[in-house]
């Protein structure tokens, strides 16, 4: 049953991002040849309204291939319903509407979330939300779901005051009171890596329910949501790629086996809704990930269009067919090495 959650749930990711196209596509004018998921050889195509919709063995992506994307015949390339006969900004917005459908996918489920649960309020008191195994914090008997009063008589409304006076007293132990007991807690100068130097994980929000006329919470919430995960990842792949660049090759970047593993136990551990909401965040690193400039993904091929639109000409079309190859290659390569990365993480070695 997980196994088809994961299957369903990233197939529905990959079909909004090429639907994005597609749509653009359609309402600027361009004839789509095929729609398919996943990329080929073709199990099944079935032609309807001039466009072949296809089903295809390796279920790693999608695409939608448009008429006149990838020629040099003159002839198809000015035809009105070839891509390259149009101009920079309907060329923008095709190549674009990918990256935005899994933006307003993303919104949308964080909107139906926060419908459900309540939109994210901010309190004066520090909860504890998570405490880490064998960590000084479970050692001191504190628990989820407890509030954390004062550190050493210094009265605690927000996280980062916390975390400012732990700072001061890293390799020492504090007196804190906690659900207004005191507990006596060491304070870590090298915690393990993901753990804080205490072993909680805390928050000053809660989950605020609305009333069904309220909807304009949840979206306002789901915005700020897309907005939070996409700087997040933003600033994440940026730092993964800074340091391929200087040797240091990234750590815990996980391919379709590592997100099927999440998938399992965020819906076991957390429930349907945290799982629904985990592949929100999916959609917003497609997205995030589709806009960066590299050949054969979407901010790869808007650098030609932007060229096109400065210079007034088209790159060489052999050139940036070449270029996109050698991408599309590249981003295969890297997918089965992070699959096999994956298979070695599950294997245990």
């Amino acid at each position: 049953m997980d196994l088809i959650i994961f299957v369903v749930a990233l197939s529905i990711l990959v079909l909004v991002h090429e639907f994005g196209h597609f749509f653009a596509a359609k309402i600027t004018g361009v004839k789509v040849e095929e729609f398919g998921l996943g990329l080929p050889p073709r199990i099944i195509g079935k032609k309807w309204k001039g466009t072949i919709w296809s089903l295809n063995w390796l279920p790693i992506g999608g695409f939608c291939k448009l008429f006149g994307e990838d020629v040099t015949d003159e002839t198809v390339i000015n035809k009105k319903d070839s891509f390259l006969s149009k101009n920079p900004w309907q060329k923008a917005l095709i190549v674009l509407g990918g990256v935005l459908m899994n933006m307003v996918l993303a919104i949308t489920i964080f909107t139906v979330v926060y419908g459900i649960m309540g939109v994210p309020k901010e309190v004066d008191r520090v909860m504890v939300i998570g405490v880490a195994k064998n960590s000084p914090a479970e050692k001191a008997g504190i628990k989820e779901d407890e509030v954390i009063n004062s550190i050493n008589g210094m009265e605690i409304k927000k996280g980062q005051e916390l975390i400012d006076e732990a700072n001061k007293n890293k390799g020492k132990k504090v007196k804190m009171m906690v659900n207004q007991r005191e507990v006596e807690i060491e304070i870590r100068e090298k915690p393990p890596e993901g753990e804080g130097s205490m072993g909680v994980v805390i928050s000053n929000t809660v989950m605020e329910k609305i009333k069904w006329y309220e909807f304009n919470k949840s979206i306002g919430a789901g915005f700020k949501e897309a907005f939070y995960w996409g700087k997040i990842i933003f600033e994440g792949v940026t730092k993964m790629i800074t340091g391929v660049f200087t040797g240091k090759m990234p750590k815990d970047v996980a391919g379709p086996i590592g997100m099927y593993q999440a998938t399992t136990s965020i819906k076991q551990n957390q429930g349907m809704l945290a799982l629904i909401h985990f592949f929100g965040i999916v959609s917003v690193n497609l997205a995030v990930v589709n806009v960066l400039p590299f050949p054969a993904l979407d901010g790869g091929r808007i650098i030609f269009v932007i060229y096109e639109f400065i210079f007034r000409k088209r790159v060489n079309q052999k050139f940036e067919t070449v270029v996109n190859n050698l991408g599309m290659y590249f981003l295969l390569t890297m997918t089965l090495l992070i699959t096999v990365g994956d298979l070695l993480r599950v294997l245990g070695r």
